[in-house]
């Protein structure tokens, strides 16, 4: 069953003529409404969204073990999904981000060598001043 939008009503309505739209999101049914087969990254997303959910004291430890294995094993979206339906929505903070105000780090990179350079041609400079002023061996006493 798929979906149109009413120019009429202005809201979305189901159509019998027209097939599901894979990602057509419809508001009051779940995230997916066929069957979307997932991979491990998503099983690994819903395995740590419940050991959070363990942490923060919503699951027992024997209904954790009991989801984590229907996680495990599960192939559609819509079996995840049945996993988290009675649990909140983790929402996770929102990190800043950098805004050109902040100083970077290769400015900080760039004195520390050039300083090293300096460091390393003045120690050079005076190894070959020393050479130059006192000569390797002394001259013979009878000469």
């Amino acid at each position: 069953m798929g979906m149109r939008y009413d120019v009429r009503t202005g809201m979305i309505v189901p159509d019998e003529t027209m097939p599901r739209v894979p990602g057509w999101r419809v508001p009051g049914e779940t995230r997916y409404s066929y069957d979307l087969r997932i991979g491990d990254a998503e099983r690994d997303a819903a395995m740590a969204q419940l050991r959070e959910h363990f942490a923060a004291g919503r699951l027992t430890l024997d209904e954790l073990t009991e989801r984590i294995d229907y996680a495990l094993t599960a192939k559609t979206q819509r079996q995840i999904e049945a996993l988290m339906a009675d649990l909140p929505r983790l929402r996770y903070p929102v990190v800043p981000a950098k805004t050109a105000d902040e100083p970077s780090d290769a400015g900080r990179y760039i004195v520390l060598l050039l300083l090293l350079f300096a460091l390393a041609a003045w120690l050079l400079m005076m190894a070959w001043i020393y050479s130059r002023s006192y000569p390797a061996y002394p001259p013979y006493p009878g000469k």
